[in-house]
């Protein structure tokens, strides 16, 4: 769906963004794309996240630094896959749609948005972060019935549930849960900021 000079709402991460900024989407990756072709599980040393399995196996003992590696290992390969799937499906079927790997994620909710920076503070107080209100020029997809959030499915599943998650309807009338966007987007207003 096109749109012009709309305002919506974003948390950005580790940014430093002015008003006036223009921003364009839909060629470079995203952060999202960045995570997950960089993704490896190999750690700093050379070492799998997997290293020390047979340590367990053997002595029936359980170190909670692998396990906690493992587990994040595991649920970050899960969500490699899923966004793969959901890429594919894009591609094949849904080319007009803003790409997850290339747009900007937003929200058309002022206090939703608030929330979500609130709820990032809390998580990693370490990290910038910025709530903008954009004015947008562009692409945009809207995920009101369908949301991208099931883990642990197989290929075949995640490929399922992509398909539904692109062929929602945009004209729904349930809250909106996330928009993609791709397109010339102007930061109009720093919101909050963290630092």
């Amino acid at each position: 769906m096109l749109i012009k000079n709309v305002i919506m709402f974003q948390v950005a991460t580790n940014k430093n963004y002015k008003v006036g900024d223009k921003l364009i989407f839909g060629s470079e990756q995203n952060g999202q794309a960045k995570r997950i072709l960089n993704y490896s599980s190999i750690d700093k040393k050379g070492r799998l996240a997997t290293q020390g399995f047979e340590k367990i196996n053997n002595n029936k003992t359980f170190d909670k630094d692998f396990l906690l590696k493992l587990c994040l290992a595991l649920e970050e390969s899960d969500f490699v896959l899923r966004e793969l799937a959901v890429e594919h499906v894009r591609k094949t079927e849904f080319q007009n749609l803003p790409s997850r790997l290339t747009c900007m994620f937003l929200v058309d909710d002022k206090n939703l948005c608030l929330k979500n920076f609130n709820e990032f503070l809390k998580k990693d107080s370490t990290k910038k972060y910025q709530m903008i209100a954009v004015k947008l020029d562009g692409n945009v997809f809207y995920a009101k019935d369908v949301h991208i959030n099931n883990r642990g499915l197989s290929l075949s599943d995640h490929l399922i549930e992509a398909k539904k998650y692109w062929s929602q309807n945009q004209n729904s009338q349930q809250p909106t849960k996330e928009i993609l966007f791709e397109g010339t987007a102007e930061v109009v207003e720093i919101v909050k900021q963290n630092y």
